[in-house]
This record gives C-alpha cells, structure tokens and sequence, in this order.
C-alpha cells in the first residue's frame, strides 16, 4: 500500500463514462480523482496561447516543460488543477484546444514531460487516475487497473445527448466520424497507442448503466482489499 491508499488507473476512450465513474469511485474511497487528459489540454491552451504551431516539437516541449501543475481536492474528489497558478477551467474545452491537443500528444518527448508530472502527482496513491496510458505508460505498476470500453455508435449517442441537454447542435454523423478519426489516432500512435493493460479489468459500459459500472468496479476493490 502506498503512503496514502491505492493507486487507481482508469483508461479508455472518450464516452466511456470514465469520469463519471472514476469521480464516484474516488468520492466513495476519499480519494482525489484526476484526468489526465486536463493536464494535456493545458499544454495544448498554452501551445494555442501562445501561438506555436502544434507541429513544432521542440518549442511545444519546451512548452511542456516549463509548465507547473499544482492541485486542491474538491468536495466531488476532483482534483482542481491550477496551471503556473492559474485555473483554466472552461478554456480548457474550447473546440481549437481539443484540436491542438490531440496533435500535441503524438510529441513523444513533451508526453515523457507530462507523464513525469503525473507520476509526481500520483505516486503516493490516494488517487483515481482516469486516462488512456495511465495502467500502461503511467502507472503500470498501478495497485489496480481498470479499462472502461463502448461502441463508437454508443459513445455518440451519448455526446449528441450531453449536447443537446447543453442546448448545444449536434449531428451524429459528424460526431460519430470524429470519434471514430480519434480512436484510429489515439490506438495507432507511436508514442503509448490507446489499448488495455494486460493486467487490467476491461468493462464494456454500452450497455451498462453507471450505476452497473460503479458497482463492478467496487466489487473489484473489495476483492483486492480482502
């Protein structure tokens, strides 16, 4: 056992309802519960910011390493992330950040950056880790690793409804073709390709409710704590 409890991973695609469930999870163990994607998507902002060309390795990896991550656990066990002592919040989701974050993270040598400020993060345990190379790349001496899948149509479904429940348009096609460009992206990179650790528990959540998942996922804790 580390310092302050279990070290969680938590990996999979996008739509998974990774977060959701890495959230609940880690509010149930009175843990911290960190994506971290946010981590990239700050690099990303900061490569936007300042108006570097995604492509440029080298100045996105000096980019990488001149960023200072601290965190303040909230009352939902998220852990909020200050970026040099800023809080980024909602920019952190503007659809060009997205973009430029998903280009910036083919950088083998800025993701080793990153990766080491994660493991900074996460070493002492205490935390839910919810990614796509964290059981992997990351942690893969995690104490327990968990990778949550669904069907590329089912993962559309759900954002097209998180949208419009936002108020926000949103068309199936484009948005299925979308995540089906970045699981193709994601899985055939280079640099830690999106797939589960041999060790890890692979749940398919389509058609599982949250609540089917959160259970699955506790049920699993409790047989490594017993």
């Amino acid at each position: 056992m580390r310092k302050n409890g279990l070290l969680i991973a938590m990996d999979g695609p996008a739509g998974t309802g990774k977060t959701s469930v890495g959230k609940a999870l880690a509010l149930k163990l009175g843990y911290g519960f960190l994506s971290t994607g946010e981590m990239y998507r700050a690099l990303a902002y900061n490569v936007f910011a300042k108006h570097i060309e995604p492509e440029n390795a080298t100045a996105v990896l000096d980019a990488a390493r001149a960023l200072s991550f601290t965190f303040q656990r909230q009352p939902d066990a998220s852990l909020k992330m200050f970026v040099d002592g800023e809080f980024l919040g909602p920019k952190l989701h503007l659809e060009e950040v997205g973009n430029v974050a998903s280009r910036v993270s083919t950088n083998a040598q800025a993701r080793q950056v990153l990766t080491d400020k994660m493991r900074e993060v996460g070493q002492n345990g205490g935390i839910v880790m919810e990614g796509r190379d964290v059981g992997t790349v990351v942690f893969p001496d995690a104490d327990i690793k968990f990778y949550l899948d669904a069907s590329a149509q089912e993962r559309a479904n759900r954002r097209v409804k998180q949208l419009r429940e936002a108020g926000q348009p949103a068309d199936y096609a484009q948005i299925l073709s979308s995540i089906q460009e970045r699981d193709y992206r994601d899985s055939h990179r280079a640099a830690s390709p999106l797939r589960p650790a041999e060790d890890a528990l692979v749940i398919d959540t389509s058609v599982l409710s949250m609540q089917q998942v959160i259970d699955l996922v506790l049920e699993k804790i409790g047989h490594h704590a017993s």
